[in-house]
């Protein structure tokens, strides 16, 4: 095959992490598609980790059983056993217990990808593991490394990290596959400071006993199947120079808080993306707030990020006065449309933190807003709800648990950031999709 695609280029535009720049990483999580992987990718990043005292889980996600297809001496059965003994073997000479090790089982070359017989009972299985580890950086194979497994386990890793309950974690890419059976279409568009390498070679030994613990991939071992697999000298040189490389893609880790642009992009497709008026969930999720809150009218209200204006209706026959606020123009004037004859409801157009209103509030509202903002704008945009809430003033922070790709932190961060307030916890309630806190300041 030709190569198209230039590694030294690629590779000499990383950026490089600097060791101590890991040290919040206190539990990693590697999905591997096959025992091999894990000693390429990242056997370095893992040493480096271990002397941090880092936490691992690793999930080998196939069977690792078809490798060399038409062996006598080592049917699929007996090939999958021996594989997964050589990732053991790995794992010794990385001083990390077998016990961190899940087999998922996958067919090796035929795991089910999005949408295929067999990907939603994955997705579940993963969900259950992501949110039990809670892991602070996930290692997965780069999403459209040339390999169907690979491939199909980056798609498992975004669905059930959307279907689990976690905070945002770091997700590093790797390629393997890329280096050389890359098409044009497969070739990843980073931005700037997006690939990364971290400067392994003091691990060099360990990498390289680790890779040649994989003896079905990297020697003559089966030699029944002359349409059996082996790594080549070349493609084990990708990664045995001294430096391991991860990309880290704004994509599916958000920098910077959610622009107009974002919001105007949802409302020009469907004039409800969310589904606010007819969906059963938005409703209950819509009562359960107001019940939340102490059950009197306050004169002066906030809600931030009010969209088309269903919950400011409900919202509204609690206050004299409704301040309601969003980013998007168009949820603007749909929302001014819907209570056009509500007296009670001012609108304003703007984004927190920087538009936050000068005026003091008896109640503050910021429903599945706040996962919107990067940490140091929600650091802010606290500081001013605090600041603008009277004595004795109820917050009520709404938000959804559960990962999106889009968002640069997690509901749970947005709540347990507010926690660290000196305010009064009143009330909580959770459920398996979001949460519900309310808080009073104290005069």
């Amino acid at each position: 095959m030709e190569q198209i695609f230039n590694k030294e280029a690629f590779k000499n535009s990383a950026t490089e992490i600097r060791a101590n720049d890991l040290d919040a990483v206190k539990r990693c999580l590697i999905l591997v598609p096959h025992p091999d992987d894990e000693s390429l990718a990242c056997a370095g990043l893992i040493c480096l980790l271990q002397e941090k005292g880092t936490e691992f889980t690793i999930i080998l996600t196939t069977d690792g059983s078809r490798s060399h297809p038409n062996s006598n001496i080592y049917p699929s059965e007996k090939l999958a056993a021996l594989r997964k003994n050589e990732l053991e073997q790995a794992l010794n000479f990385l001083n990390l217990s077998n016990n961190i090790l899940t087999c998922y089982n996958s067919v090796d070359s035929a795991m089910p990808a999005k949408g295929e017989s067999g990907f939603n009972e994955l997705v579940s299985k993963l969900a259950e593991d992501i949110t039990s580890f809670q892991p602070d950086l996930v290692l997965v194979p780069y999403e459209l490394d040339p390999h169907r497994d690979h491939r199909a386990t980056w798609q498992l890793l975004m669905a059930a990290l959307e279907k689990g309950n976690t905070h945002r974690p770091k997700i590093w890419e790797y390629p393997i596959w890329l280096y050389e059976n890359a098409v044009q279409d497969d070739i990843p568009n980073l931005k700037e400071h997006e690939l990364k390498f971290i400067d392994v070679a003091k691990y060099t030994e360990i990498k390289q006993n680790c890779i040649a613990a994989h003896a079905s991939q990297t020697t003559n071992l089966i030699d029944d199947d002359p349409t059996g697999f082996m790594l080549s000298d070349e493609m084990i040189s990708n990664f045995t120079n001294g430096k391991e490389y991860f990309m880290e893609r704004r994509k599916i880790n958000p920098s910077s808080t959610l622009t107009e642009d974002y919001f105007d992009t949802l409302y020009s497709g469907n004039d409800d993306p969310w589904n606010f008026e007819k969906s059963e969930y938005e409703q209950k999720k819509y009562q359960n707030s107001i019940a939340a809150i102490p059950n009197k009218t306050y004169n002066n209200a906030l809600e931030i990020g009010c969209s088309i204006g269903v919950f400011t209706t409900m919202l509204s026959q609690f206050c004299n006065n409704l301040l309601a606020m969003d980013i998007s123009s168009t949820a603007l004037a749909m929302a001014k449309k819907r209570l056009v004859d509500n007296i009670k409801v001012e609108f304003r157009l703007g984004a927190i933190p920087n538009d936050f209103p000068d005026k003091m509030f008896d109640l503050i509202v910021m429903s599945e807003v706040g996962y919107y903002l990067v940490k140091e704008d929600l650091l802010s945009t606290r500081t001013k709800i605090y600041n603008q809430l009277n004595d004795n003033g109820i917050l009520l922070l709404v938000h959804w648990t559960h990962f999106v790709v889009d968002y640069p932190i997690s509901g749970d961060d947005v709540h347990e950031c507010f926690k660290e307030l000196p305010l009064k916890h009143l009330s909580n309630f959770r459920n398996e999709d979001y949460r519900i806190d309310v808080f009073q300041k104290q005069s």
